[in-house]
């Protein structure tokens, strides 16, 4: 995963995380919690997940991103997710886990969306 913080458009400090080519599942899911919750921890903020390159979600992966989202919010900060591709589309929409994520086309649609700190 490459992560960077980014500045969005009112100002906020936004921790940009870009998933690899490939899927969000079974197989490197409790790699991928490790990682958000350590990036949570060492750079808390808001945080913006480009999920433009992964083409499969599973059971396992959305309870990855359900989780990031619980730690976000508790903390006081906001999970924005960008580029979602139709296989996950389908399956937010399914899951209705589209009503809980702000999901976004593009990394810059997102970052616009994130409020002044």
């Amino acid at each position: 995963m490459d992560v960077s913080t980014q500045i969005s458009p009112k100002g906020s400090p936004v921790t940009v995380v870009h998933f690899p080519q490939g899927s969000l599942s079974a197989v490197n899911a409790p790699t991928i919690r490790g990682e958000l919750s350590r990036i949570l921890t060492e750079q808390p903020g808001h945080l913006l997940l480009d999920l433009s390159r992964i083409t499969l979600i599973d059971s396992m992966g959305l309870s990855v991103l359900v989780s990031a989202q619980r730690n976000c919010r508790s903390a006081g900060y906001q999970l924005k997710l960008a580029g979602l591709q139709e296989q996950a589309k389908l399956i937010f929409a399914v899951t209705r886990l589209d009503s809980i994520f702000e999901s976004y086309l593009s990394v810059a649609d997102a970052l616009a969306a994130f409020p002044a700190p």
